[in-house]
């Protein structure tokens, strides 16, 4: 089984990846890839291969237009997004919506379609659902036994702990230069440090959604596409 993590950076997407690695890896072998390893995804080295990224290639967008892909797509408010980014790994925001949103955006355009999409939200404050949704939406034979141990074992109180431990590289870390996370479960470090609350200039507020317009609704949310919707710019 092949299925592609897809969220919007800083969305919640490393959650719904560990209830899948979690749900598959009781169903055969798993290889969890990223995209500097993007050609592993679809090597049939292993039963299941899970695809982490914020982008996809034309290879990839057919197959899951083909239904051989699944596709889980985290998503949330996309000005608190950007400045969760900055909040957690620094940068400008001008150049964090350019280089990092802008092209999720036209990547969420793709494969809404074709994805279970969760808000942020959802895996927030409603979290047992949410891992329901995902291990179901992956394996049909997703048990309740399995969900229950899944809800304990990625726990905020779970995760905080691990989060702990990556930060004093107790766990096997892999060094990304700008910031290293856990091998095993992808979580980086300070990755749930912030809640939704930022403080920031309101022309640079204003600048993060007139940036990302085509893509927002008159509350500055992020439009939810299906089939039966127009694509922005279209």
């Amino acid at each position: 089984m092949l299925i592609f993590i897809a969220g919007m950076p800083r969305s919640g997407s490393t959650y719904s990846f560990n209830v899948v690695r979690r749900a598959l890896s009781r169903r055969g072998s798993v290889a969890s890839v990223t995209s500097d390893r993007r050609a592993q995804f679809t090597s049939n080295e292993t039963a299941h291969a899970i695809y982490k990224a914020h982008d996809a290639d034309d290879e990839l967008l057919s197959l899951l237009r083909s239904g051989a892909v699944k596709s889980i797509c985290t998503i949330r408010k996309p000005e608190s997004a950007v400045l969760s980014w900055l909040n957690t790994f620094g940068g400008e925001p001008a150049h964090v919506v350019d280089t990092v949103m802008l092209p999720w955006m036209r990547l969420y355009e793709r494969i809404a379609a074709y994805s279970l999409i969760l808000s942020m939200d959802e895996i927030e404050n409603r979290r047992l659902l949410s891992t329901w949704k995902v291990g179901r939406y992956v394996c049909p034979d997703y048990s309740l036994l399995e969900w229950a141990k899944d809800c304990h074992n990625l726990s905020k109180r779970r995760v905080s702990h691990l989060l702990k431990e990556i930060e004093s590289k107790k766990r096997q870390v892999v060094d990304g230069g700008w910031t290293y996370y856990d091998e095993e479960t992808f979580f980086h470090r300070r990755h749930i440090s912030d809640r939704n609350q930022f403080n920031t200039k309101p022309d640079v507020l204003a600048d993060i959604r007139k940036r990302l317009a085509p893509w927002l609704d008159k509350n500055g949310d992020l439009i939810r596409l299906d089939r039966n919707l127009m694509c922005p710019g279209q």
